[in-house]
């Protein structure tokens, strides 16, 4: 028998002692006796508590996601230097040490439930068997069978032809049996792979209850995940492999979704950015589907925002605006920021919150603008954000432009060159967006979703701050929907058991993105913020406007930005305050932001809905497990969309990723290879049972 340990598949070996209150102690042994632990769903419940604290690590449920999977609007920085992963370069092989460290993570998690279900069927043969103990029996097996199929979705949608354990391993002899399928099979051991984690999602949905304690799985979870297993499924025989219509499983996620959805126990929070603030995620309306539970005072990697890789190596925050270090190793393109823009005018609040980067401006005496991100500009002592650095040339966001800034690091004003100039329709545009031209002053579109700076959340540290993380939210329920709805009956049809039609549902999520904090009395003598130590006014900040050529900028108007505006205005001001009390208001009720974030209309063709779903996903979801790169590989389009978006011209810019510093490619030409990872080879070679994937 071989003694070489394969750590990615034995997972972590645990010595269970009699006391429930001893903390799992991992080591290696050939061999393990479990059963002085676990006889009792009490002491299984301790089990199940490390097993969901294990989805946190930053290869399940972190960083990974953001950090390493590029697409068409997510790509790493400019400069090999700064992209921190061959898989974000898409350059990586069997060897590399992400690819494993993905594989262990997952495999080492997979042990827990493994070991959960085997005991809670064996507790369910006890003869002596209470009605007490029955039920927590099963509700402890259906929450590990809901945490086993979560893994083994990311696993089959990660390597496709990953090997299945469904036992918990004891032995060398057990690691020793472990196979997979040849690489021409590897369709075949996803479809086995998918089969598996379906029968344990619907062993969990009759399992598990409709209303259990926050960051714990319920029936409504299982029901999502399974309704997600599905739509991959079909997405992937429709339109990747073109092997099958995929109706059966499109009409199954529909079941699931419907489920939801009628359940009675869920609905969208009124106002998005309460999905990512502590203080509001779990009051009012119940939006959070399944989460995973953060605590603010925890260290990393306990933070959401550190394990979802949105502070960077040299522990700068994205609020800082830097783009030299890591800091997530990965940026919102050219099109990955003005999709807002060019398909949904107005969504400022999504857009806002998820990828704004700014900074605190002060004016000098002579009416110069300056950077500050000292102590003195900011209520908690660390860095501060107000002003925009990413917009131009987006005409939904003109209020917060650079043209007020003088400076060095200011990219509106260049005294040498002409920032602004006349294009041939006679309409002004920016032809220098960043500092001094260099990819490396660039303010680079950073997600922010889950490390905003509210300035008046309680409690609020760079260091600390955190929200309980949100795998599935009912609006992403509401968009899976309207996509299996289009996929089955076109957009304006009502699916066979659904309650709404594809347009029907999608809208309900764009019109929660048309509501904003509403200040009804802004005047040019207000304050920025008021809760800030920066006093400067609307007055002080619009009062200068850019000129073309490279004329300084000149006096302006304010009170008339300040009016023409006014909305746009009122909004960031809501996001950066995020008051206690907020008014919420909804752009339709304005007759000058009425058009904000426009409905999807009557009338698409099922081809337009898809392309038009997939950017709102991004515009709803981004950020979270990176979904447009699981969207396109479940397409088949990742790679041929990379090519594509590398030459193609942005309408709204007139730029090509190629030729500007903004959201440059540092990718070799794609493979479709690179639409899932391969088999590590150290495993191969501890394992020789073991197949590698396709093109490794």
């Amino acid at each position: 028998m071989k003694k070489i340990l394969s750590i990615g598949l034995l997972g972590v070996l645990v010595i269970l002692t009699q006391s429930c209150e001893d903390f799992l102690a991992a080591e290696i042994k050939s061999e393990i006796e479990l059963d002085g632990f676990g006889s009792t769903p009490e002491e299984v419940d301790f089990i199940l508590t490390q097993a969901y604290a294990e989805l946190r690590s930053d290869n399940i449920t972190g960083n990974i996601y953001w950090r390493r999977f590029s697409t068409d609007y997510a790509v790493p920085p400019a400069g090999t230097s700064l992209a921190q992963s061959n898989i974000a370069r898409m350059s990586y092989d069997a060897t590399d040490g992400e690819v494993f460290d993905i594989w262990e993570a997952h495999y080492k998690a997979v042990s827990r439930p493994n070991l959960i279900i085997e005991k809670a069927v064996e507790g369910l043969k006890d003869p002596n068997l209470t009605a007490g103990d029955e039920g927590q029996w099963k509700r402890l097996e259906g929450e590990a069978r809901f945490l086993r199929a979560f893994l083994y979705f990311n696993l089959v949608r990660f390597y496709r032809n990953a090997p299945l354990i469904e036992n918990f391993i004891k032995t060398f002899d057990d690691i020793d049996a472990v196979t997979n399928l040849p690489a021409a099979q590897m369709k075949d051991q996803e479809n086995l792979l998918y089969e598996f984690i379906i029968n344990d999602l619907n062993l969990a949905i009759a399992q598990l209850a409709a209303n259990v304690d926050q960051g714990r799985a319920s029936k409504g979870a299982a029901q999502t995940l399974l309704g997600h297993v599905y739509l991959t499924r079909a997405t992937i025989n429709r339109h990747r492999d073109k092997s099958g219509d995929g109706n059966a499983d499109y009409q199954s996620a529909i079941s699931q979704f419907e489920a939801v959805i009628n359940s009675g126990t869920y609905s969208m929070k009124t106002y998005y950015p309460d999905n990512f603030i502590r203080d509001k995620q779990n009051s009012g309306a119940k939006e959070a589907i399944f989460t995973l539970e953060f605590n603010e005072a925890d260290n990393s990697p306990m933070r959401v925002g550190d394990a979802n890789g949105f502070t960077n190596n040299s522990g700068s925050n994205v609020e800082l605006g830097t783009s030299n270090g890591a800091n997530g190793g990965k940026l919102a393109n050219d099109f990955g920021f003005s999709v807002f823009d060019m398909n949904s005018p107005g969504d400022l609040v999504r857009r806002f919150w998820t990828f704004e980067e700014a900074a605190f401006v002060s004016l000098d005496a002579n009416g110069n603008g300056r950077l500050e991100n000292s102590a003195a500009h900011c209520p908690d002592g660390s860095s501060c954000e107000i002003f925009l650095r990413t917009l131009e040339p987006f005409p939904w966001a003109r209020p917060y432009w650079f043209e007020i800034i003088d400076s060095d690091d200011a990219f509106r004003y260049d005294a040498s060159t002409a920032d602004v100039v006349t294009n041939e329709d006679g309409q002004t545009e920016f032809s220098i967006i960043w500092s001094n031209n260099n990819p490396n002053n660039l303010p680079a579109v950073r997600l922010a979703k889950y490390r905003r700076q509210p300035i008046t959340q309680s409690g609020f540290t760079t260091s600390t701050y955190d929200a309980d993380l949100a795998i599935y939210r009912f609006s992403a329920v509401l968009l899976m929907y309207a996509e299996a709805a289009n996929e089955l009956v076109g957009p304006d049809a009502l699916p066979g058991g659904g309650s709404l039609t594809a347009v029907e549902a999608v809208n309900q999520v764009r019109d929660r993105a048309r509501n904003f904090v509403y200040y009804p009395d802004l005047t040019i003598d207000s304050r920025i913020m008021e809760e800030s130590a920066y006093e400067a006014t609307y007055g002080d900040i619009f009062s200068r406007e850019a000129q073309v050529g490279t004329e300084a900028p000149s006096t302006a108007d304010a009170t008339a930005i300040l009016s023409k505006y006014y909305f746009e205005i009122s909004t960031f001001r809501g996001l950066h305050e995020v008051p206690a009390a907020p008014e919420i208001r909804n752009y339709r009720e304005f007759p000058a932001s009425q058009d904000f974030v426009p409905d999807f209309p009557a009338g698409l063709t099922q081809e337009a809905f898809r392309a038009e779903l997939l950017d709102e996903r991004w515009r709803e979801l981004a950020g979270e497990f990176n979904m447009r790169w699981f969207d396109l590989t479940r397409y088949g389009i990742l790679t041929d969309r990379i090519q594509e978006y590398q030459t193609l011209i942005n309408p709204m810019t007139g730029r090509d990723l190629n030729a500007t510093a903004f959201g440059q490619q540092v990718l070799q030409q794609p493979d479709d290879k690179f639409e899932y990872l391969p088999i590590p080879k150290s495993e191969i070679d501890r394992n020789p049972k073991l197949n590698q994937n396709p093109g490794f």
